[in-house]
């Protein structure tokens, strides 16, 4: 997709995460984690990239929870084509970031 390999997503505390970034169609880990599926598109040369957060989720096999996602038609319309993963096993600490991220990102699909 592009050359970077991790994005920074803050969350409402003011927090930043960084995850790792896949293609819409790369296999994933089955660890346990949070996923932003989005629509990642270049701004032009100099300018970067931008990243419209679609939906925001987690899982404990984040392999199966991206293959099937929820609310695909509206992932579809958008144009899903990449995938943010942050691995976090620990429940609590997971539940606590994804209502973090959840609290600071606009989506356009899924929980709102």
């Amino acid at each position: 997709m592009f050359n970077k390999k991790d994005w920074i997503f803050e969350g409402e505390s003011g927090e930043q995460y960084t995850f790792q970034i896949f293609s819409k169609n790369s296999e994933l880990p089955e660890s346990g984690g949070i996923y932003i599926l989005s629509y990642t598109q270049p701004r032009g040369h100099a300018a970067g990239f931008s990243v419209t957060v679609l939906s925001i989720g987690s899982s404990k096999n984040l392999r199966t929870a991206v293959a099937v996602p929820q609310d695909i038609e509206c992932l579809k319309e958008n144009c899903w084509n990449s995938i943010y993963l942050l691995e976090v096993e620990d429940e609590i600490e997971k539940s606590k970031i994804l209502a973090d991220l959840i609290g600071g990102n606009r989506q356009s699909c899924g929980q709102k």
